[in-house]
């Protein structure tokens, strides 16, 4: 099946490279410049050889083998291939398994964000564990310099049968009271092994799943799903910063959007990093998103930039593909078109030092310790067995996928300008006095 993949992209460089038997070859006497300021994909065209098992392309400098990035079995067209993290292009070797590679390319470099003297970064997360799947990497480089706010306390209780410790609770409202209890905790607490201190780590309390209607009827109170005894304010006990609302804090998009805009005015981010709503269909990120420009609209204070990441994706499951420790890919999309305008790529590459700290941060989260029962293991183990690599790669430091997809050697993100951002997500509200 032949599928290309395409995005809206503004690279800084782009280069027209030969493949030629592993190597990148430079037309003429084009070479890229500044090396360690850009993040660079090379556009690839491939066709699978196989309708099960996964492609992969292997990145190897001087003879060391950094990462293999797998593709959609069964099919061919144009993909990214991530080289974040060699030193060199012009050390670079590419090894094609299970698929062939056209030897025409296109090499694209995006200049870094300045996260060092950019001013503070602010990443914001729906739920507790979003900013360690999507950031984890990022955050622990850049942690003298970041704050993170979880919007939601996670407190949803699908069923009392599935709370985090079995039979403690009787109520769906006590089990769903005492799972946001954790999971507050977890956002507030897991920052600390990245060395993000205590007091940059922010719990806003909303509930789960709601922040989408919030922001359709801004006045009304949304209550929890655990009960209308539930407050945000029951999830913000550990915050040391003091917000405007903290008094009575009421599960409202007004609520929501003000908070935003305090903090906005009082860390004064340079970089702010929230969901991409384009990509990642949940509707709590998409709100999430939303929240932000319009908090930005009103702010006396804007970010230069927007980092966008998805932590979910419409009908794709296993994204980024592979076991862990594989390279990560950019999401799967194919328009040419985006209401923010051009994206920048960037890519955090993480070293396997730092990608076995982020199976800690993962573990530390509650939620995702739910264990797999005996059907999804042995459909699982038949994935494995059929995806062509070899049993002993995959890693199980966690029975939850994340733990194959999310620990990778890249946390990949789009970025736009915070004015793109503002007016693409906007655009039927006049711009702010």
């Amino acid at each position: 099946m032949m599928r290309d993949h395409a995005y809206p992209l503004s690279p800084d460089v782009t280069l027209n490279v030969d493949i030629d038997n592993g190597d990148i070859k430079f037309i003429a006497e084009d070479k890229p410049l500044l090396q360690e300021r850009y993040n660079w994909f090379l556009e690839v065209d491939y066709q699978s050889k196989s309708k099960v098992a996964f492609p992969a392309v292997s990145v190897s400098e001087n003879t060391k083998e950094l990462f293999s990035q797998y593709f959609e079995p069964g099919q061919s067209g144009s993909r990214l291939l991530n080289l974040s993290g060699a030193s060199s292009i012009e050390k670079i070797k590419l090894k094609a398994t299970r698929c062939q590679l056209n030897n025409k390319a296109r090499l694209m470099g995006f200049l870094s964000p300045d996260f060092e003297n950019n001013g503070p970064v602010l990443i914001v997360a729906p739920h507790p564990d979003d900013a360690e799947l999507a950031a984890y990497g990022l955050y622990r480089r850049y942690s003298n310099n970041v704050w993170i706010v979880t919007l939601t306390a996670g407190e949803t209780q699908k069923r009392l049968d599935k709370q985090y410790i079995p039979g403690l609770d009787q109520d769906s409202g006590s089990a769903g009271r005492r799972k946001g209890r954790i999971r507050a905790w977890n956002s507030i607490t897991t920052p600390l092994l990245a060395d993000v201190p205590f007091e940059r780590n922010i719990m806003l309390g909303y509930f789960n799943d709601t922040l989408s209607n919030m922001l359709k009827t801004p006045e009304m109170t949304v209550p929890s799903r655990a009960g209308k005894e539930v407050c945000p304010g029951d999830f913000r006990v550990w915050n040391r910063m003091t917000l405007d609302s903290d008094s009575a804090p009421k599960n409202c998009g007004e609520h929501l959007v003000r908070d935003l805009q305090e903090l906005l005015e009082r860390i004064k981010p340079g970089i702010l990093v929230v969901t991409h709503p384009e990509v990642d269909p949940h509707a709590d990120h998409v709100a999430a998103a939303k929240a932000c420009a319009l908090a930005m609209r009103q702010s006396g204070h804007q970010p230069e930039q927007v980092l966008m990441y998805a932590n979910h994706l419409a009908g794709v499951r296993g994204f980024p593909l592979g076991p862990a420790h594989a390279a990560a890919g950019v999401w799967p999309w194919s328009q040419a078109h985006s209401s923010m305008g051009l994206w920048r790529l960037y890519s955090e590459y993480l070293d396997m030092d730092v990608q076995k700290d982020k199976v800690l941060a993962l573990d530390t989260m509650h939620d995702l310790r739910t264990p797999l029962k005996l059907e999804k293991r042995l459909k699982r183990w038949l994935r494995r067995y059929l995806s062509g690599i070899p049993l002993s790669d995959w890693k199980d430091y966690g029975a939850h996928d994340y733990f194959q997809t999310h620990i990778k050697a890249h946390e990949v993100f789009a970025s736009v300008p915070a004015s793109a951002f503002v007016s693409g997500l906007l655009p039927d509200l006049p711009p702010a006095p």
